[in-house]
């Protein structure tokens, strides 16, 4: 609960002290303003511990925006505090504090996040959008993706770091320059020269939709060879990690059966983008790289069989087709129509296995949409459930969430149903496993 001491919160500018900015989702926010050294330490201390005794929190972050100075004075509180509460954060700071922290060894036990530089989207140029969030060109040799508000600056900046990384290890991906504010959301800022996403690609041009399809998929191959180190994640392990977390929602059956379908795919060490779509694969002039790296979370980029591209590849296809042929919804989700999605899907598959032979690719789509049924059944069924909630988190955002919403629970629900039985009509007549 919030509780405001407004002598506290009073702080004058240019006053140094200690001052509650916020108290939401159980991470309290303290502002430290002014300068810390050895005549203010004690009285900044006393108001801060005022705080922290007013309210109930499970995480404690510092928020240095206006703090002009630090001593070893102030470094004692903080480290009392790190001893005290177990787990703290730091953000904001100058780069002369930042500098202080670094000397001092802070930045060693503590997570420190520099005073990041502000943007505004008004009057940019939206080039693509995903579940994670939306990007907009800055300039001809720049683009800001603005990450949606799930996302915690920790793992943004981990996903910036990670997708550095994976540059250096030869992964066509975008060079990340900077984490930024947008409003109260983050960004990471990215060089991109001349760059479209395939998603705006085939929407523009729907007469290359084999061509661009084929071309996809051939990319996603060669990137799918690329062998990497287990510094990255197990996306098996993360995607098994969803399922068991929905064991509770899906029914002790049910989860044994979809656990099952994850449990039997063969271990790799090959790349995996984890969440691959025509909206994260852009197009330059020199060829094709990845966007929207994510490197949190059931969908983060990490080793694995590359079927568990395939399958985020298939899902937005089947979320649009399946349960909803008509057109007007189809297109709500990536701007092609029905008999295109099934083109698009037909080509990639096509392009990424660089064969004509229709059986093999009937066996592969088996296997792909058994499973990429199984992760929207998991799907649907949260939605449903943050309806019923009143959270609207998960289905407002873009206009694919929102179209969650416009569905409604019961049809939702529904939905859930009708795939786990296409999922155990398939089992059934299933004779043996099939990974290439």
């Amino acid at each position: 609960m919030l509780k405001e001491d407004n002598s506290i919160n009073s702080l004058k500018p240019g006053k140094s002290g200690g001052r509650l900015l916020s108290n939401k989702d159980g991470i309290l926010r303290v502002g430290i303003e002014g300068q810390v050294n050895t005549n203010t330490a004690p009285e900044i201390e006393t108001e801060i511990n005022e705080i922290l005794a007013a309210n109930q929190f499970d995480l404690l972050i510092l928020d240095f925006n206006h703090l002009e100075y630090i001593s070893s004075a102030g470094i004692r509180i903080v480290l009392k505090l790190l001893k005290t509460y177990g787990d703290l954060k730091i953000e904001n700071t100058t780069p002369a504090v930042y500098e202080v922290l670094e000397m001092t060894g802070i930045t060693s036990l503590i997570s420190v996040f520099k005073k990041m530089r502000e943007f505004s989207v008004d009057g940019l140029e939206k080039i693509g959008a995903g579940f994670n969030g939306t990007v907009y060109r800055l300039d001809d040799e720049t683009i800001l993706k603005v990450i949606n508000e799930t996302r915690s600056l920790e793992d943004i900046q981990k996903e910036r770091a990670a997708s550095q990384k994976a540059f250096l290890l030869g992964i066509p991906t975008a060079i990340s320059y900077d984490v930024v504010k947008v409003g109260d959301q983050y960004g990471i800022i990215y060089e991109l020269l001349n760059s479209q996403s395939y998603a705006n690609k085939l929407r523009e041009n729907t007469d290359k939709i084999e061509e661009l399809g084929r071309e996809l998929g051939k990319f996603t191959r060669s990137v799918n060879n690329t062998v990497i180190d287990d510094s990255f994640d197990d996306v098996k392990q993360l995607k098994l990690a969803k399922i068991d977390r929905a064991k509770a929602i899906l029914g002790e059956d049910d989860h044994k059966m979809i656990r099952h379908l994850f449990e039997v795919i063969p271990e790799s060490n090959t790349f995996v983008h984890g969440d691959l779509h025509p909206g994260n694969v852009l197009i330059q002039n020199d060829g094709s790289l990845f966007l929207d790296m994510a490197f949190s979370g059931s969908s983060a980029s990490g080793y694995g069989h590359p079927i568990f591209d395939l399958i985020s590849f298939a899902q937005p296809v089947i979320g649009a087709v399946e349960d909803h042929p008509e057109e007007g919804y189809v297109s709500k989700f990536n701007g092609l129509t029905l008999n295109q999605n099934y083109e698009l899907w037909d080509a990639y598959l096509k392009g990424y296995f660089d064969t004509e032979d229709e059986a093999y690719i009937e066996k592969v789509k088996e296997e792909v949409l058994l499973r990429a049924r199984a992760m929207k059944v998991i799907d649907l069924k949260y939605c449903a459930i943050m309806l019923q909630n009143q959270d609207s988190a998960i289905v407002d955002g873009d206009d694919q969430r929102k179209t969650f919403r416009i569905l409604g629970i019961e049809t939702l629900l529904k939905e859930v149903e009708a795939g786990l039985q296409r999922i155990r009509a398939a089992l059934e007549k299933k004779e043996d496993e099939f990974f290439f």
